[in-house]
């Protein structure tokens, strides 16, 4: 076994392994934070898709047939991207998250997490059965209004307030037998799905909170491991560490096995980590672009 740059440095193969187990946790825990970016950046494209929408609608006539096609077609697409999304982070969370655990039986702690938000959360439940009806049988969105209203019954001291909400129906999901009946029997008349998406991403981020706390000290202990064995190469090699790399070699000299040792993509986790916060009160928040400047009442 062999440390390789432009210098190379013999080491054992407890070490070799311990460095690859290291990487490997370190891989993990950056794809389940890619796989978490890309379900906030989708659930961030819906919710400007509905902004923009309502936005043109206060500038523009857009009240025709293929004006409401468009516009369901345009909010359809990010709905399906945001499902999907959904359904990859949560596929592919499990090989990850036994890539980062010592103890490999406490993946199922995360399962019982999801168990958990399910079972608490309606909006949970009729994301996750909307998402295999999308999948297999038709699309999320069966209407959409774009409307307007003044805040203040004094319209100088008001602003006219422009909405749009997009909505699931049940008469069309129950007509299904496919969708989930407990889910359907549990629906009002409609659901609106911004509000659903909300409330629904809020609880994959609080699972997503508890799994950064679950592989923690081991992703910390691994990143310690290969940063002192970077720092120990450089010392003995001039401070060279460019394109470092653990090789196993077989009695012929042959390279059978390479781990890159470096934590540029480790970076990028870590940057990840801090850009997408925890999202817990999502399902209470909302974005307004009022320019109204006295202070909002609140009850």
């Amino acid at each position: 076994m062999t440390l390789s740059s432009n210098f190379e440095l013999e080491i054992n193969e407890s070490k070799y392994l311990k460095l690859k187990s290291s990487r490997d946790c370190l891989s993990g825990a950056f794809s389940i934070e890619e796989k978490y970016d890309l379900l906030i950046s989708n659930f961030l494209e819906l919710e400007k898709e509905c902004l923009n929408i309502t936005c043109e609608h206060m500038l523009k006539n857009n009240d025709g047939y293929s004006d409401f096609f468009d516009i369901r077609a345009r909010l359809n697409r990010r709905v399906v991207n945001l499902l999907t999304a959904s359904r990859l982070y949560m596929d592919h969370l499990g090989q990850h998250v036994k890539a980062c655990l010592v103890e490999k039986g406490r993946c199922n702690d995360v399962k019982a997490l999801f168990s958990l938000e399910y079972d608490s959360c309606f909006e949970y439940r009729f994301m996750e059965a909307l998402r295999n009806y999308v999948q297999h049988r038709g699309l999320a969105i069966h209407s959409n209004t774009l409307g307007s209203s003044w805040t203040s019954m004094n319209k100088k001291n008001g602003e006219l307030e422009y909405k749009s909400c997009i909505f699931t129906h049940k008469d069309e999901i129950s007509s299904d037998k496919s969708f989930k009946r407990t889910v359907a029997n549990e629906m009002p008349e409609k659901v609106n799905i911004l509000l659903a998406s909300r409330k629904y991403i809020s609880s994959i981020s609080k699972v997503h909170g508890e799994l950064r706390q679950l592989i923690s000290d081991n992703v910390i202990t691994s990143r310690n491991i290969i940063s002192e064995q970077i720092e120990c190469f450089k010392k003995q090699s001039g401070d060279n560490s460019i394109a470092l790399a653990a090789l196993k070699i077989n009695q012929d000299n042959e390279v059978i096995e390479r781990v890159n040792i470096i934590l540029d993509w480790d970076d990028v986790r870590l940057n990840l980590e801090n850009k997408n916060k925890l999202l817990y009160s999502l399902g209470q928040s909302y974005v307004s672009s009022s320019a109204y400047n006295k202070p909002i009442k609140r009850n």
